[in-house]
């Protein structure tokens, strides 16, 4: 491998937040990440991969904007969009497989669409028109791709929901500025990695 050669710019990026950590330096990195994402978010039906690949960076893009703007709060915040950008991750990896993989995404809306109908429908009996036809499918359930990305969910998800933990010591729970640290770059590299995911981008450009 020849050392001399430049890191591609989002590998520098995740590496220099990590080694110098500022909120203003992570707005600014999840700025760029955003603008690369807006030049390539155009609308494309052609295929059922492209379909999901444009309402999968849409949403990338939202929970950036959300991190930006929570930079400066509770780690919990930063929580929330590092839980969501691991799920998302997860259907970028299985949707990039084939055609097949992406149609059983685009299913999932019916799929959720059946299990809130019921559960609205248990909740409030009579209510709710049945659905028009019999909704197929089984849910696509995702395992957690190794020991890090299970220990980066189940904090996150410790840090948003009411655990004992956070109630009793929110100095050390939602209040660490080392896991606010830890999530921000955490964030910066799933919005980068899902982004390359679908995107072979010029670097030198």
């Amino acid at each position: 491998m020849d050392s001399s050669k430049e890191k591609p710019y989002h590998i520098e990026a995740i590496d220099g937040l990590r080694d110098n950590y500022t909120s203003a330096r992570f707005r600014a990195e999840i700025g760029e990440c955003r603008a690369v994402i807006a030049q390539v978010i155009a609308e494309d039906n052609r295929s059922d991969q492209q379909i999901a690949r444009v309402h999968m960076l849409r949403y990338l893009d939202l929970l950036l904007a959300r991190a930006i703007r929570w930079s400066d709060e509770e780690a919990d915040l930063m929580a929330i969009v590092l839980r969501s950008q691991i799920d998302l991750r997860a259907w970028a990896e299985f949707v990039s497989k084939g055609p097949d993989e992406a149609a059983r995404f685009l299913n999932e809306v019916n799929i959720d669409i059946r299990e809130l109908h019921e559960t609205m429908d248990k909740a409030y009996p009579g209510v709710m028109e049945p659905l028009p036809e019999k909704i197929t499918g089984k849910r696509v359930d995702f395992s957690r791709v190794d020991d890090q990305e299970a220990y980066a969910y189940k904090l996150c998800s410790k840090l948003i929901h009411p655990s004992a933990l956070l109630i009793l010591h929110p100095e050390v729970t939602i209040g660490n500025a080392l896991y606010k640290e830890h999530l921000a770059v955490a964030v910066l590299f799933h919005a980068w990695y899902i982004l390359t995911r679908f995107h072979d981008i010029n670097w030198s450009a």
